[in-house]
């Protein structure tokens, strides 16, 4: 894997589109940061982020490549996985250190798709310091799920401007969460695109249907 050469500007350059878009997830269940961590099929990463700082903060400092959460150890083996779980042992604490000693975001995780060679992980955290907020995540994880493909679908035209010979897949419909590795999905047309250039440009409305259990204080 590796990074977007404009990794650090990206979620600046696009913050009014994150914005409309991610404030439909933002504040759900104390849910205070989101975003879009983008793989290609040539394993090229972007992210749009609510909270570019975090990317950005750490990426700056040179612990970009050693920042577990990003790794394709976790996000090719495994469709759920919690922040904490991930840290590169020889950075842990100095991530750990920009991520709650500086930005605030505590019980940070990670739900991923595979869909035709893409990878579209969504990561989420919170500010919160009730241990609750990660039983509502196991609690809910479809209707994440649900969120997660509704911020990419949203997104999706402004990332195929960063994804060169590549199209990014549509969503066509929602799959519930299998756990274990991501199950590979696949549009339609995807045999007769092997190369993964695709024209399918199909939208989903998946802001209908998303329904979050109680909020948790």
């Amino acid at each position: 894997m590796r990074l977007h050469k404009d990794i650090l500007t990206i979620s600046f350059k696009h913050r009014y589109q994150i914005r409309s878009v991610f404030k439909e997830i933002l504040g759900l269940c104390d849910i205070q940061h989101f975003s879009l961590d983008l793989v290609t099929p040539s394993s090229e990463m972007l992210f749009f982020s609510s909270t570019p700082s975090h990317g950005y903060e750490i990426c700056k400092r040179g612990y970009g490549q050693y920042d577990g959460i990003i790794s394709p150890g976790y996000y090719e083996n495994f469709e759920f996985y919690w922040w904490e779980n991930t840290s590169h042992k020889a950075f842990s604490d100095k991530i750990a250190a920009i991520r709650e000693g500086i930005l605030g975001l505590r019980h940070g995780f990670m739900l991923v798709r595979k869909w035709n060679d893409f990878h579209l992980i969504y990561s989420f955290a919170t500010k919160s310091k009730d241990h609750h907020f990660q039983s509502m995540v196991l609690n809910n994880v479809n209707e994440l799920l649900k969120m997660g493909d509704f911020a990419y679908m949203e997104m999706r035209e402004a990332y195929a401007g960063y994804c060169g010979e590549y199209t990014p897949p549509s969503i066509e419909q929602f799959y519930g969460f299998k756990g274990g590795m991501p199950p590979a999905r696949y549009t339609k047309d995807y045999k007769q695109n092997p190369t993964g250039i695709l024209k399918n440009v199909t939208r989903v409305d998946f802001k209908r249907g998303i329904v979050i259990g109680p909020q948790y204080s």
